[in-house]
């Protein structure tokens, strides 16, 4: 949406809006805008045309959220009709404007990771749960897309046991909510500089992994092992769970491995449908954390395929967009 049509919508619905600033495009086709009134006050919308989705499980997961007091954007007014929800507005500064693998930041994962527990154990009824299946399905992406329509490149023998792999040991784990895109750049830090979760319409009931494998495998980032145990330990001891770093790392692996092969199918495919190049910059690093986190034993050729062959085009490739 243009400014125009943002202020003009906006007015449509009853606030007095004199300017409108664009804020990010989401993957899901979400565009945000800051709204500024007549007041001086500001305000978040967000435009999902009315043919690709709704804001109905939104509205109800901020309801529950607000009531148990987990940090989250207060929907001011919705209009399914027009496709827009105006929202609270909590401030510029998500955690992906701050360097969090420095020492002075670390406090900051602390509580995202402790806004996560209470997310993880919040009651919300009519949570859609995944299945073995759709995990499966998720991360054929990897093959069908990354590398096959993306690089054209044939995929390696190995990456359906992999694949088959990954989705026991998430099985294996404790699956409560999950927010499905637990990373830093859906986490703000308001202005009494307490974090906030926001896009969390895709909540469902996953593997606890995928969710910690947001935040501390970071896309932009590399944590030192030091920095994730001690994070895993503040992480255990929010959860009252009793468990070691180490054991809920081989969580975070698992959740980080399912998550990575998704989300390069995902990125690529938004490129190729869609033309839409602004996350192509994070696959090289989603590439070499995956690359990082599949185990040596039963995988030295896929890690070998991945590391040179698929490296190597995947840098030409970028050169040629």
């Amino acid at each position: 949406m243009k400014e125009s049509e943002v202020i003009q919508v906006a007015r449509e619905c009853g606030f007095l809006v004199n300017k409108a600033k664009p804020l990010k495009l989401e993957a899901s086709g979400r565009q945000y805008h800051r709204i500024y009134l007549d007041s001086g006050e500001t305000k978040v919308l967000c435009y999902l045309h009315p043919d690709k989705g709704t804001h109905t499980k939104f509205l109800h997961i901020s309801d529950f959220l607000l009531n148990l007091g987990i940090r989250s954007p207060e929907v001011i007014f919705c209009s399914e009709n027009l496709g827009i929800t105006i929202q609270e507005d909590l401030g510029d500064t998500s955690l992906i404007d701050l360097d969090t693998s420095l020492k002075e930041h670390h406090s900051l994962i602390d509580k995202s990771l402790h806004l996560l527990s209470q997310l993880q154990t919040a009651n919300i009824p009519q949570i859609p749960k995944l299945d073995d299946q759709t995990l499966d399905n998720q991360m054929n992406g990897l093959s069908t897309i990354f590398l096959k329509d993306f690089l054209s490149l044939t995929p390696h023998a190995d990456i359906p046991k992999l694949q088959k792999e990954t989705v026991e040991n998430l099985l294996d784990q404790p699956w409560m909510n999950c927010h499905f895109d637990f990373e830093r750049r859906n986490i703000i830090l308001d202005t009494n500089k307490e974090v906030a979760i926001i896009d969390y319409q895709d909540i469902c009931i996953a593997p606890v992994g995928i969710d910690l494998a947001g935040l501390l495998i970071d896309h932009y980032v590399k944590y030192s092992d030091e920095m994730i145990s001690n994070s895993l330990d503040n992480y255990s001891h929010y959860m009252n769970l009793g468990l070691s770093s180490e054991g809920i790392f081989e969580w975070v692996r698992w959740g980080a491995i399912q998550r990575n092969m998704r989300i390069l199918g995902t990125l690529s495919s938004i490129y190729i449908e869609h033309n839409r190049s602004f996350r192509l910059k994070d696959l090289s690093m989603i590439l070499d954390n995956l690359i990082d986190l599949i185990p040596d034993n039963n995988y030295e050729s896929l890690k070998q395929f991945l590391s040179i062959k698929v490296r190597s085009q995947l840098s030409k490739k970028m050169t040629q967009i």
